[in-house]
């Protein structure tokens, strides 16, 4: 998978295009019946697509790394409860893998800290996020050589889980 990625982001769909409408395809909640008769529209066919069909569609999305998988555990309580509580949650460090062999992010992260000015006489410096601040320079510093920060914002506003 990873090399295919290397000669086409999109792997194993064929473009940006083909890949948002598959996107849009495999998110929308269409049947498998509903998805053959958009894919079978004169419009749709003439679309450069890399699946013709929602099997073949689906064969292609099955192809896609599958990302970290979740874990389930019951949370233990001092009272009782109509129901048992269950953290869902996925490993940190397969996360964090997943993160770094995602080919979309590669150009998205900075592997060391940076500052940012204004003009080439840098006179005013720009704070934009958490790598363009002191605190990356001064952690970064402590470091041995060779080493690189790896920052993460552990965080969400929304989980949605079906």
């Amino acid at each position: 998978y990873a090399s295919q990625c290397q000669q086409n982001l999109y792997y194993p769909f064929a473009s940006l295009g083909d890949w948002e409408i598959a996107n849009f395809l495999l998110t929308s909640r269409l049947s498998m019946r509903a998805i053959d008769k958009f894919l079978s529209l004169c419009l749709t066919n003439s679309l450069p697509l890399s699946f013709s069909t929602a099997k073949e569609l689906c064969s292609h999305a099955e192809m896609l790394p599958s990302g970290p998988h979740w874990n389930a555990r019951v949370v233990p309580t001092t009272h009782p409860m109509k129901s048992p509580i269950t953290l869902y949650y996925c490993d940190l460090l397969d996360c964090v893998e997943s993160l770094f062999n995602h080919p979309l992010f590669m150009q998205l992260m900075d592997y060391s800290p940076f500052c940012l000015f204004t003009t080439a006489e840098h006179i005013v410096r720009v704070f934009m996020e958490w790598m363009s601040s002191d605190g990356a320079w001064d952690l970064q510093l402590k470091f041995p050589k060779g080493s690189t920060l790896c920052s993460i914002i552990l965080s969400s506003d929304k989980t949605h889980i079906t």
